[in-house]
């Protein structure tokens, strides 16, 4: 990967910056099932109630629950004002030139509404049914760097070239891209403090962890200021 392809945001999303100054709320869709006039009319529901977001998890095969990129399309459709999040996206379902432009699309179906959640998966199990390898933790989070990377590149105006060791493009590009300026806001998962919470600072604009061990395993709010600290060490690191 070339420093061209570097992730280069250097301007706040306004509604990252709008985020700073309140508290916002947020629902975990319930996808699983495929009743999808329950979940239109719920998700058109909870955007009258006045909440912020909706957000959708990506298990393609391990619950029984509709596609993470689908669902957000149709509930794009069917919402006006409610953001739309992946919660989140697992970077190995799916090569970041496929993500890249499924994102896309939804951003500019939703007039502009995604928040792009990614990871790097936390079901063995998934990944053998998928026929994926389950890679190191620390494998897996240096893919996701080169995801975030390939996904930027993407969409900006020229085409993209790179070899590694997990993925691959050759002159691709990303058109149409997303409608949101200056970039679509991007939240990583996980509460790791050495590794995931750099990848934070570096990259994105949200942090996602909890109380279980798939989402951080932050069980205390003791877990939770400490990790708070971690990461703000970790941006004045970066920058």
């Amino acid at each position: 990967m070339t420093n061209k392809t570097e992730p280069s945001v250097t301007a706040t999303h306004p509604w990252v910056a709008e985020g700073q100054r309140t508290v916002r709320f947020g629902l975990l869709a319930n996808t699983i099932g495929g009743d999808w006039v329950r979940l239109r009319e719920e998700t058109q529901l909870i955007e009258e109630l006045g909440y912020d977001s909706t957000w959708v998890f990506d298990h393609p095969v391990a619950f029984g629950a509709s596609d993470c990129w689908v669902t957000l399309a149709v509930l794009a459709s069917v919402t006006k004002k409610l953001r739309l999040g992946s919660s989140v996206s697992c970077i190995f379902y799916r090569h970041p030139a496929v993500l890249a432009r499924m994102a896309a699309d939804v951003d500019q179906i939703s007039n502009g509404r995604l928040v792009l959640g990614v990871g790097i998966g936390d079901l063995p199990g998934e990944f053998e049914q998928l026929n994926l390898p389950y890679l190191r933790t620390r494998e897996r989070q240096q893919a996701l760097g080169k995801t975030v990377q390939i996904i930027r590149g993407l969409w900006e105006n020229k085409p993209l070239t790179y070899q590694g060791q997990h993925f691959h493009v050759k002159q691709a590009i990303g058109q149409p891209y997303p409608i949101q300026q200056p970039y679509v806001p991007l939240l990583i998962a996980g509460g790791g403090e050495q590794g995931t919470l750099r990848q934070v600072a570096q990259y994105a604009d949200m942090s996602n962890f909890g109380p279980h061990v798939w989402t951080g395993s932050s069980f205390s709010s003791e877990d939770v200021v400490r990790k708070y600290a971690a990461l703000r060490a970790h941006t004045q690191t970066v920058g």
